[in-house]
């Protein structure tokens, strides 16, 4: 699982927790904690495709980015 994909997972989650949420006030915060987590997988995934578009990195780097971007 990807960085991406734990962020959107955790969106997932303040999402569903905001939705039992009692508080207005606790709801709200929840979303913009949701839309956080969106924000963060956007970069992970901008930033994913970026290095893998440089073709000019070498291979052994590349290998080192993406078991990093996986942990």
């Amino acid at each position: 699982m990807t960085k991406e994909d734990d962020y959107r997972r955790n969106a997932a989650e303040s999402i569903q927790l905001a939705q039992s949420a009692t508080s207005t006030a606790d709801k709200g915060r929840l979303l913009k904690l949701a839309e956080a987590w969106l924000d963060l997988a956007d970069r992970a995934r901008h930033m994913t495709r970026r290095l893998r578009m440089a073709g000019d990195v070498h291979p052994l780097v590349q290998e080192q980015v993406d078991r990093r971007l996986e942990e």
